[in-house]
């Protein structure tokens, strides 16, 4: 007798612990669909907003050369930026404040 109680108990244990774990992942799902829709009318409402700057995604597959020397340009001026920012960091005075990194970004 012992031993149906006891695993009644468990079977209405294990059934309960399904049942929450179904309930807890259908509001997960709910909230992740919600997300969804508030994210789709607020790309709706931004698509209703003139834009001065038009911004396109490249069709090829990746960057031109052109696109990666600029970027290597602008790599190589932010490390030598962020070399004088952690020596003015270290030693601060007004001549490492108004230093020349030395390299510019350059057009071509």
């Amino acid at each position: 007798m012992l031993g149906v109680l006891v695993g009644g108990l468990f079977a209405f244990l294990f059934g309960a612990m399904v049942l929450a774990l179904f309930f807890g992942a259908r509001s997960v799902e709910d909230q992740f669909n919600e997300r969804a829709q508030e994210l789709e009318k607020v790309r709706a409402e931004a698509a209703r907003i003139p834009r001065f700057i038009v911004v396109s995604q490249p069709t090829g597959p990746h960057a031109g050369p052109l696109d990666e020397k600029l970027f290597w340009q602008v790599q190589e001026y932010l490390e030598a930026e962020q070399v004088l920012a952690d020596q003015f960091v270290l030693q601060p005075s007004v001549e490492s404040l108004y230093r020349d990194s030395g390299s510019r970004p350059t057009r071509h």
